[in-house]
């Protein structure tokens, strides 16, 4: 579903903003604390209820204000509204009024794709970034994968619990819940990494820019799962059951999974510049909205803040060629025009 306008009250630097979105590419520029990432951010905070630059919502809202509200209109006429009143909890409202508290349903219906700052280099992301692009991307491959996650932080948190109040019987227990549903998560991931893969060996996206980036070719990422892969998982566990009492946790397993980018084998980030990191992050999040595409029919919304930093002109020009040629409507921000 295509965004024709954005309305925003209050939000941010914004007391009141109004602005049309293109089918296609619609470019917001201007200097570093102009306000240029708060549109990105509104668009995001209106379809998931969430925001990439806080964890606190209210952070939202404009100074002395009590609430504020972010309308995004579909080109069929259909729209999403999102309140936020201060210290409470975020409303949404659809078309005529109609209400409904359940986040999930909107993200399934409005699919996006971001790329902003923190994820611009997966090859350096942290264990939690890259585990939170798995899940997203398994959100809408796998309706079972969503589940299967939300149960493995509900263990590891009742594992941590009977860990720091040495509850050692009830550790068992947990133990077997951990060893049963590892090998379901480890599946799904493996799955979606060897699908990943495929898309960077075969795809027409990556085509598009390997004459420029010929090191493309070699390029793969590989699951990592949380711990030594080629070790039992109940072998882990009594391994480490000295050191999880130390540090009142559950040092390895799918909790902890990831993700690693390798060039000919080795870590990307060791042979490549950060231009070429940039352009693995970029890739990697196109063909993250391919996979969405093939699994739900939808056409997620691309969002890119600050894309024009540690991007050559060249390879800027193959990524706006793509996302013309392929219809694809984002929103963007830069430092400047060009």
């Amino acid at each position: 579903m295509i965004i024709k306008e954005i309305k925003l009250d209050c939000f941010r630097s914004y007391k009141f903003l109004e602005t049309p979105i293109n089918k296609g590419i619609s470019l917001f520029y201007g200097d570093n604390g102009s306000g240029k990432s708060s549109i990105i951010e509104s668009v995001y905070f209106a379809l998931t209820g969430k925001s990439f630059r806080t964890n606190d919502t209210n952070n939202l809202i404009q100074k002395n204000k009590n609430q504020t509200q972010t309308l995004i209109v579909f080109d069929g006429g259909s729209s999403v509204k999102i309140t936020k009143k201060r210290d409470n909890r975020t409303q949404i409202s659809q078309n005529r009024g109609e209400k409904t508290t359940n986040f999930t349903k909107l993200v399934r219906k409005h699919p996006n794709c971001l790329i902003e700052n923190k994820e611009f280099f997966f090859t350096t992301s942290n264990p939690e970034q890259k585990r939170s692009f798995l899940n997203k991307t398994l959100f809408y491959v796998e309706q079972t994968g969503s589940v299967l996650i939300n149960e493995v932080k509900k263990i590891t948190s009742q594992r941590a619990a009977c860990l720091k109040n040495k509850d050692y019987n009830q550790i068992k227990y947990w133990d077997e819940k951990l060893i049963e549903i590892e090998p379901k998560i480890y599946t799904l991931n493996t799955n979606l990494c060897n699908k990943i893969n495929n898309y960077l060996q075969h795809s027409d996206l990556v085509k598009s820019f390997e004459e420029k980036n010929p090191w493309i070719n070699e390029l793969n990422i590989q699951y990592d799962p949380g711990y030594d892969g080629f070790s039992n998982y109940s072998d882990v566990l009594s391994k480490n059951f000295e050191k999880d009492c130390m540090f009142k946790r559950t040092t390895e397993g799918p909790h902890r999974r990831s993700f690693n980018i390798l060039l000919n084998d080795k870590d990307a980030s060791e042979t490549l510049s950060r231009g070429q990191q940039k352009i693995i992050s970029i890739i990697l999040h196109l063909i993250q909205r391919e996979i969405i595409i093939e699994h739900t029919k939808l056409t997620p919304i691309l969002l890119m803040d600050d894309i024009s930093s540690e991007l050559d002109k060249e390879n800027a020009n193959l990524m706006l060629k793509y996302l013309i040629d392929n219809s694809v409507q984002t929103i963007m921000t830069s430092i400047d025009f060009s």
